[in-house]
């Protein structure tokens, strides 16, 4: 039998979950992405994106803007909802930047040396892991209640390990599924198959909690029991029709056997 899954009574919630007529899913496993949805998005990957954009471009304004707009960020250097840097995997990334790089008269082997350079900036930064709410507290009540806590996330294993132990969480997330796995990346739903099938949960019976379309795709095209949406600090939710319920913070999961 599965753990009853239903939402802290707060206004901001309630009513999106009113609207959709829905309040509660009879779930085994909740997978979780991770960025945006248990860290800040912006403050984990905003500055390496700048160093990624300004390495890549060379400096050349015309070829950084090029890539602000294939790769999704804003005039103030914010990640786009639903950007490539906000949702992709490393290899989409580089692909996308390749094409700009080479589509502005840089040649092949000059476009990845100056890749590899931007991975190297990046490599030497110290990522900003700022949870999003009470996340360890509530990831250990959710595991508490017998839940199995898996995380799906376009970023590479080693990030994501290093994200789950910087959160203290890293005893209860059973398995990660990630953008380096060997399975195709968000919305393909293989790695949250690949999450269901080692634990011998049917993927009717977990719920997605994230705030891209991925992975609204990802759980949707996985026949998942539900997709739950996380709004942006401002309160706005860019999935909001597309998901079951939006919550604020994983906070606002609270689970009765």
């Amino acid at each position: 039998m599965g753990s009853h899954l239903d939402f802290c009574p707060t206004a901001a919630s309630a009513v999106m979950i009113d609207r959709v007529g829905k309040t509660a899913f009879d779930v085994d496993m909740i997978v979780f992405d991770k960025d945006g949805t248990l860290i800040d998005l912006n403050a984990a990957w905003a500055p390496a994106a700048r160093i990624w954009i300004e390495t890549s471009a060379g400096g050349d304004p015309t070829t950084m803007n090029a890539l602000e707009v294939e790769l999704g960020v804003d005039d103030d250097g914010q990640l786009l909802d639903g950007g490539s840097l906000a949702s992709e995997a490393v290899g989409q990334i580089t692909a996308r930047t390749l094409e700009v790089l080479l589509s502005h008269g840089v040649d092949e082997s000059a476009a990845e040396q100056r890749m590899k350079a931007a991975q190297a900036g990046i490599d030497q930064m110290t990522i900003d892991v700022r949870p999003l709410g009470p996340v360890r507290t509530i990831m250990e009540r959710l595991a508490h209640a017998g839940l199995i806590l898996t995380v799906a996330s376009s970023d590479n294993a080693s990030q994501i390990h290093a994200d789950l132990v910087e959160l203290g969480i890293e005893s209860v997330i059973s398995a990660v599924a990630a953008g380096d796995g060997p399975w195709p990346p968000k919305p393909h739903p293989a790695g949250i198959i690949a999450l269901a099938d080692q634990f011998e949960v049917d993927p009717h019976r977990l719920l997605m909690v994230g705030d891209s379309l991925s992975d609204v795709g990802a759980a949707r095209n996985a026949g998942a029991a539900g997709v739950v949406g996380v709004a942006r600090a401002d309160g706005t939710c860019a999935i909001a029709p597309m998901v079951d319920a939006v919550i604020q913070s994983i906070g606002e999961l609270i689970v009765t056997v």
